[in-house]
């Protein structure tokens, strides 16, 4: 059996655990909320590099991962090929906005992307639509203000209502955090098509998983034991 790591700063990696254990529940998930170093979107590749390569040899130490998935657009963005070269026994697997299943559907111009600013500048897939007619919007305080209202989210929809303006149909969420925030937008955007990553994540994770003998363990671990409390409650109840 597999053993998965996911790594986010916070409630966006329950979001993609979620999916991940309802499409592949067949490995053994080890779920790291990074909280002590939210928010990833505010900070530099340089620093993410040096907080993530920290990261993975300390988990390396308790738990024997085979697999890593980065439950994080910002990390992703920022430094998987560094990962990727340091760690080169280990799958890495990364989560990137979900513009091209949006396109099927919409024209450029009716699509919203929101994320970090830090995953705006870094993202290669993003990057390659940059001059095109998708509007990109960075919401910095966006994540932590979910973690900190996970129990009370409609406390966060004065935030958005200042923040998103004009007319979309698709509204792409660059960020794992934002799904908790989906029924908010709808409300914002009455008629729009939400598209997050987590359920191609989870497909990709299954492609490399080849024994699937039905069983799995899910551990969610956070430094600060209020925080994993709160997170094990979003888990239960998302």
């Amino acid at each position: 059996m597999k053993n998965v790591l996911l790594i986010d700063s916070g409630s966006g990696g329950v979001n993609i655990l979620k999916e991940c254990v309802k499409i592949c529940p067949y490995c053994n998930y080890l779920l790291f909320c990074d909280h002590k170093n939210l928010p990833y979107g505010a900070k530099s590749k340089k620093e993410l590099v040096e907080i993530t390569e920290k990261n993975l040899l300390k988990i390396g130490n308790f738990f024997k991962f085979d697999i890593v998935i980065f439950a994080c657009n910002t990390l992703t963005a920022t430094v998987i090929d560094e990962m990727r070269e340091i760690f080169c026994d280990i799958d890495f697997i990364g989560t990137v906005p979900a513009i091209k299943p949006a396109l099927t559907e919409f024209k450029e111009r009716d699509i919203l992307l929101i994320a970090t600013k830090t995953t705006l500048e870094n993202n290669k897939l993003i990057a390659k639509y940059k001059n095109s007619g998708i509007k990109f919007k960075a919401l910095n305080k966006l994540a932590p203000l979910i973690d900190e209202n996970l129990d009370e989210i409609e406390k966060i929809y004065p935030y958005l209502k200042k923040e998103l303006k004009g007319n979309f149909k698709a509204i792409v969420l660059g960020c794992t955090h934002y799904m908790a925030v989906e029924n908010l937008l709808k409300d914002i955007y009455k008629d729009a098509k939400i598209f997050d990553s987590s359920n191609g994540v989870a497909r990709r994770l299954l492609s490399f998983v080849q024994e699937r003998n039905f069983g799995y363990q899910v551990q969610i671990y956070c430094e600060d034991d209020k925080m994993r409390a709160k997170f094990w409650w979003y888990y239960l109840n998302r």
